[in-house]
């Protein structure tokens, strides 16, 4: 009977125990605790908290807790004094997961939440509360269920020009759509470009669970810079998407600079549609299709930003590219970024300067394939190209292209790490026929026979007009074959009795036998080291030089005719003027001189005889020009004094 009585007396004391705990929570007066908190969270943030309302707080496993008129201070030197200012937070929590140290909120409700996200001018965010939180990823919690009434967030970044105001709330569930979606809407400055932005995100269940697919749409608008995604993320809080259209559309490519960092040529108004995909640290537009002015693009684009500096990496496809809109890739075309000097009206050599910050902004490993290229005049067909750029070294390894029946490649280096971009050039070119090169002229109806060369320059200067204004080194060219108008030749010897029965009689395709041009490079000067023309007709040598710094021309053409002509003058052709405008005119007074063929062709020998091999003659056709050379190599032993024009030239070519 006792023992009976001792366990009902500690019964009844349990339940006047639970009976008061319940009075006391029933009748508590839970603002009590307002000043405890905002004392405990100003200790622990740094900054000044208050709960200027009622708080209130309904006991279970799950407590519902409510608080008005919540206000946390923000950052010294802050715009605004206030980081936060919550009219009502309620939410709930779960205890027993928060005793195994897992925060968890099933339910969390925000009415006219103002956030203000702000960096100082010393780049330090008010969101950080402490020196050692800098580097500490954010964790953020487990939340079942959130609704947001009328909130609003700004960023705020001086150092970037960039100020920001999003309109944030969450929107009821419908039949389609039974759970709440979040939907934001933003307005202002993103890098001092005038910036929209709206999107709507999926259910947010829980924001950290990664076994679902998070529904986005989104769409947006920076300066002259349109884009959209509409798909699924796989991890919302980071970003990381799956199945998730892009698209992209602007003025200039060259504006996505300072948006992304990610350094493009200026480009005429583009249209692009893929797939974005967001792994680690690579972010992938990936099979998209679009044009860039008038030309169509395709591939795939990635960049890794987890390297130093980050790598780009393409594979590029165009079928039909006009070549107008690579003229940013050359600096021919400023895209829409304002000069610092427009170029001389006479000038036609691209001034535009290269960036040496985009130079060394990325490194780079990026393939491009043009199946029809479509130029004004020149008669381009086909062009692959690997581009690698590594510590600010560009090269391109090789470019080649079809041109004219024949084909160039070339081999460029450009060291953009100091001021002025050293540039090495190795150009071959191969085949190449004249009546496809002007195919609107009488040379299209004529056997105009096949041209090679080659070229190695070296030049300094951010601009291609720079580097060739300054370049030195040698290029040379031969043609084998082909024809040209006899009246030409008629004129350039200042033949009149012959030019004047060619007028009325018509004129005709004389054959040519052999073309060979040699030049020497010193600081953007091409100087004439051999000029030679042999026909039946005619044989024509030249001197004098081409000048790059100034785009001039300085040449002396001399023909020596191999038929009879009383009324001939034997007088030189001069061409002058700019490349823009170029003069040809006769040399009257000017005194007589006259050169070997021979001569002329066994002076260049040496140095042209390696070119023949890139003329592609075939194998059922005799090259004139390797029967002349072999000749002239026997033959040039003429003495420099009959050598004309310019009689240095054999002085110069050190040939006797």
């Amino acid at each position: 009977m006792k023992s009976h009585r001792v366990l009902k007396w500690v019964g009844g004391s349990l339940l006047g125990i639970v009976a008061l705990l319940v009075l006391i929570a029933v009748f508590f007066n839970w603002n009590w605790l307002r000043d405890p908190i905002a004392r405990k969270v100003t200790s622990a943030t740094g900054r000044t908290f208050a709960i200027n309302g009622d708080l209130d707080v309904h006991l279970s496993l799950r407590p519902r807790i409510v608080a008005n008129g919540l206000v946390l201070g923000n950052a010294a030197g802050a715009r605004e004094p206030e980081m936060a200012n919550i009219k009502r937070l309620d939410f709930r929590i779960d205890l027993l997961k928060l005793l195994v140290g897992n925060v968890t909120f099933p339910e969390i409700a925000l009415s006219e939440p103002r956030i203000a996200l702000e960096v100082s001018k010393d780049g330090v965010p008010n969101w950080v509360f402490d020196e050692q939180s800098k580097d500490k990823e954010f964790e953020f919690p487990t939340i079942g269920a959130l609704t947001i009434d009328q909130g609003g967030v700004t960023y705020r970044d001086p150092r970037i020009n960039t100020d920001l105001v999003f309109d944030v709330k969450t929107l009821e569930g419908g039949k389609e759509q039974p759970e709440s979606t979040l939907e934001v809407a933003g307005k202002g400055r993103f890098k001092g470009l005038a910036t929209t932005v709206h999107a709507r995100g999926g259910a947010l269940l829980s924001l950290r669970d990664t076994a679902h697919l998070y529904p986005l749409k989104a769409s947006g608008a920076l300066g002259d810079t349109r884009a959209s995604v509409d798909g699924m993320l796989l991890d919302p809080l980071h970003l990381k998407g799956e199945q998730l259209n892009f698209k992209l559309e602007g003025s200039d490519l060259a504006q996505l600079y300072p948006i992304i960092g990610v350094p493009i040529p200026p480009t005429p108004a583009y249209k692009l549609a893929g797939f974005l995909e967001h792994v680690d640290d690579v972010w992938t537009f990936r099979r998209f299709k679009g044009t860039v002015g008038g030309s169509d693009i395709a591939g795939d684009f990635a960049v890794d930003r987890g390297q130093r500096p980050q790598k780009i990496t393409a594979a590029l496809v165009s079928q039909k590219l006009l070549m107008k809109d690579l003229g940013g890739f050359i600096g021919a075309d400023r895209g829409t970024q304002p000069s610092r000097a427009p170029p001389p009206g006479d000038r036609i050599l691209p001034a535009e300067p290269f960036s040496l910050e985009k130079l060394q902004a990325a490194d780079a490993d990026v393939h491009f394939r043009g199946a029809q290229i479509l130029t004004e005049k020149m008669p381009l067909d086909k062009m692959s190209a690997h581009l690698i750029v590594r510590a600010g070294q560009l090269k391109l390894a090789p470019v080649d292209f079809g041109f004219a029946g024949g084909n160039v490649v070339a081999q460029i280096e450009m060291d953009g790490r100091k001021q002025h971009i050293a540039t090495h050039a190795d150009i071959t070119v191969k085949g190449l026929r004249l009546d496809q090169m002007f195919p609107n002229s009488k040379l299209a109806a004529a056997d105009t026979g096949t041209m090679g060369g080659r070229a190695r320059l070296a030049g300094n200067g951010n601009s291609i007009a720079q580097m060739l204004g300054s370049a030195n080194g040698e290029a040379a060219l031969i043609m084998d074959g082909g024809s040209v108008g006899e009246l030409m030749l008629r004129l350039s010897n200042l033949d009149i009795a012959n030019s004047l029965m060619v007028m009325l009689g018509g004129d005709k395709q004389v054959p040519i036998r052999c073309m060979v041009g040699n030049f020497k490079a010193v600081d953007g000067d091409f100087q004439v080291e051999a000029l030679v023309l042999d026909t039946p007709k005619v044989n024509i040598t030249g001197s004098g030089d081409v000048n790059f710094t100034d785009e001039s021309l300085h040449l002396r053409l001399v023909s020596q005719s191999k038929g009879f002509s009383l009324a001939s003058l034997r007088g030189p052709m001069v061409v002058t003027g700019s490349f823009k405008t170029p003069v040809v005119k006769p040399e009257l007074g000017g005194a007589l001189a006259r050169g070997g063929l021979a001569l002329a062709l066994g002076a260049v020998t040496a140095g042209i005889g390696a070119l023949i091999p890139l003329l592609d003659f075939g194998k059922k056709k005799e090259s004139n020009c390797t029967a002349l050379m072999n000749q002239a190599k026997a033959d040039a032993g003429v003495k420099a004094s009959d050598m004309a024009p310019k009689a240095p030239v054999a002085a110069r070519t050190g040939k006797k």
